[in-house]
């Protein structure tokens, strides 16, 4: 016998409307594929096409009502807050997903296994091992994804979606800016 252990994220959406919830999905894919999708309400055959061609795992069987169940769920989330200003000098290692609210100076060394979101400018050095990231232009910044340093000249506008998709890291511009509170 052969015995695994996996730490799963679950998403749960209640679908009202296919149209709502495949536009929604669109919106959100780079994050919603990384997760299982606990979906409740009608499934049509649209819908099911769509998880199928962009290979997301979902699931109509899953019992997150359970008060004891949400507490686990709740402390196997992996993300973390950075909410300083990072310092030149600083070399912060994370295992997990992360959050910088704050700027990262010249000189400061931030390591990231899994996914990053910044946002505020960069002028250190980021290494980043995740599947996604969310940055700020930043032409100070040596920003290396995936093993891969991204050149400053690729990141247009304000904040830049950059993911990993198989063999290729694919660079987006996001045409506006997100709210962050």
């Amino acid at each position: 016998m052969k015995v695994k252990q996996y730490s799963v994220k679950v998403f749960e959406i209640t679908i009202d409307s296919q149209s709502a919830f495949l536009t929604f999905m669109d919106k959100n894919i780079v994050m919603l594929k990384h997760y299982l999708i606990y979906l409740r309400g009608e499934i049509t055959p649209a819908i099911q096409e769509y998880f199928q061609k962009n290979d997301i795992t979902y699931t109509t069987n899953l019992n997150v009502g359970n008060k004891t169940h949400q507490e686990l769920v709740l402390k196997q989330s992996d993300l973390k807050i950075i909410d300083t200003r990072i310092r030149s000098g600083q070399d912060i290692k994370v295992q997990s997903d992360l959050l910088v609210l704050n700027r990262i100076n010249s000189g400061a060394k931030l390591q990231v296994e899994g996914n990053l979101i910044v946002t505020d400018t960069i002028d250190g050095m980021i290494f980043c091992n995740g599947d996604f990231m969310l940055v700020k232009t930043s032409p100070k910044a040596m920003i290396v994804f995936n093993g891969v340093e991204i050149d400053g000249s690729l990141l247009k506008n304000k904040f830049n979606k950059i993911i990993f998709n198989g063999d290729e890291i694919i660079i987006s511009p996001i045409e506006k800016e997100p709210k962050w509170a």
